[in-house]
């Protein structure tokens, strides 16, 4: 009985020894089977990529690259236009502001300017006004004569002075 049970004993590690290989195996081929779908997905994408490009070189861009070619041009000139016009109104702003303050200036120099000739000369200022002489009236002999038509009476006849 000791020759049959050692025996019995060793076929029984050996059914567990290889049923864990094979539990392994298993596991084995299920992470290599993961691994090459990964590659081989990879390299299609590769591949498709490499077709897409030859294709864009002999055809030129698809209708759909395109279209989304067009959509985003069309929004960079939007956005341009906006930018555009978001400066042009930053600019007319400060020159108007450039403008406003010019004139705050240059109306603080003129008040500047006028008090300083007021307290220089004080007498100059009264001749000013004194200068300026208003137009004499012309007297009435000088004056030409309205014109005025003459009355129905006073106009010679015009009848009777054709001969005939």
């Amino acid at each position: 009985m000791g020759a049959l049970t050692e025996a019995m004993m060793r076929l029984q590690g050996e059914i567990g020894a290889w049923r864990h290989e094979r539990v392994v195996l298993q596991r084995d081929l299920v992470r290599q089977t993961e691994e090459r779908r990964t590659r081989a997905s990879a390299l299609r994408a590769v591949f498709a990529r490499d077709r897409a490009g030859a294709h864009r070189a002999w055809f030129g861009p698809t209708l759909s690259e395109r279209r989304a070619a067009e959509m985003h041009q069309q929004q960079l000139t939007a956005k341009a236009q906006r930018e555009h016009e978001h400066q042009q109104q930053l600019a007319e702003e400060a020159h108007a502001q450039a403008q406003r303050e010019h004139e705050q200036q240059r109306r603080a120099e003129e008040a500047k300017a006028k008090t300083r000739q007021e307290q220089q000369s004080p007498a100059k200022a009264e001749s000013r006004t004194q200068e300026h002489n208003p137009a004499k009236p012309v007297p009435e002999t000088a004056a030409r004569p309205s014109v005025a038509p003459l009355a129905q009476a006073q106009r010679p006849s015009l009848k009777g002075s054709k001969k005939h």
